[in-house]
């Protein structure tokens, strides 16, 4: 693993191709990979920028390696150079999310609808992950165990994932700015929830920032801490306003990107 200096994002992208060519020779000659395909920001469907990762879709493992493999990967990433890895297995992954990795979406010539639709893929996935906690709520008993607590709080952890992805790609494509730092997802949340001076304004009310608020804490909660057990009465409620939540952002967001669209000349 190398280490680098501070470089530019146009040095650091170098690098990220590198990272991709030694990655996609690794998994095909020590792991078996029938098939590496790079996507995301690398390949142009979206601008690169500071807290762009490399992006690789893995077809053909065999059964009951991905994560050696995966662990083998992020052994090749430079210390220092801020730069992440995401590998995702292709044949695990949703429909539309493998259209737009096999696809590709052009962001050069219509930036604000290309933007849409990688938005309206995030909310088809979110849209799962609600249906599926709407039917396990209705199988529980009054006191669900400690096995499906830890069910339904990974549940909250990929919802507000999901809709703080979406966040970052307004606040990097619409904003051009997304905050880093120690603080940056709850800066982030603030960001969305204020007017930016001649470009929008706020995209959710103070309200909904309250609320969003509390699944950014459950997950920094559940993502850190250990040694304790979950507490139904704090997860009940925002399992319940997980539909009206997501079905009034969803709406908001497309309100504003459906605005940003009439405004190209």
């Amino acid at each position: 693993m190398l280490s680098y200096p501070e470089i530019s994002l146009i040095e650091k992208k170098q690098v990220a191709l590198q990272i991709v060519l030694d990655c996609t020779e690794l998994l095909k000659k020590q792991f078996g990979a029938k098939r590496v395909i790079l996507f995301g920001s690398l390949t142009g469907q979206t601008p690169w920028h500071s807290r762009s990762d490399i992006d690789l879709a893995v077809e053909g493992l065999p059964k009951g390696i991905f994560f050696r493999a995966y662990a083998a990967c992020r052994q090749l990433l430079p210390k220092g150079l801020n730069l992440d890895l995401d590998l995702i297995p292709l044949e695990d992954v949703y429909p539309e999310m493998r259209s737009r990795i096999l696809e590709g979406i052009d962001m050069i010539n219509s930036s604000i609808i290309a933007l849409k639709s990688l938005i309206e893929d995030e909310f088809t996935a979110l849209e799962r992950i609600v249906k599926t906690t709407e039917e396990s709520l209705k199988t529980i008993n009054q006191c669900p165990s400690q096995l499906e607590l830890n069910g339904f709080a990974s549940y909250l952890h990929q919802y507000y994932t999901g809709i703080e992805k979406i966040f970052q790609r307004i606040a990097i494509h619409i904003d051009h700015y997304c905050p880093t730092g120690e603080h940056s997802h709850i800066d982030l949340l603030n960001q969305i929830a204020s007017d930016i001076p001649e470009i929008r304004k706020a995209i959710i009310t103070p309200e909904q920032a309250i609320i969003l608020r509390e699944y950014l804490a459950f997950r920094h909660f559940f993502r850190h801490a250990y040694g304790y057990q979950l507490r139904w009465s704090e997860m009940q409620i925002k399992l319940e306003l997980m539909s009206d939540t997501l079905s009034q952002l969803h709406q908001q967001i497309i309100n504003l990107l459906d605005n940003l669209t009439q405004e190209i000349p």
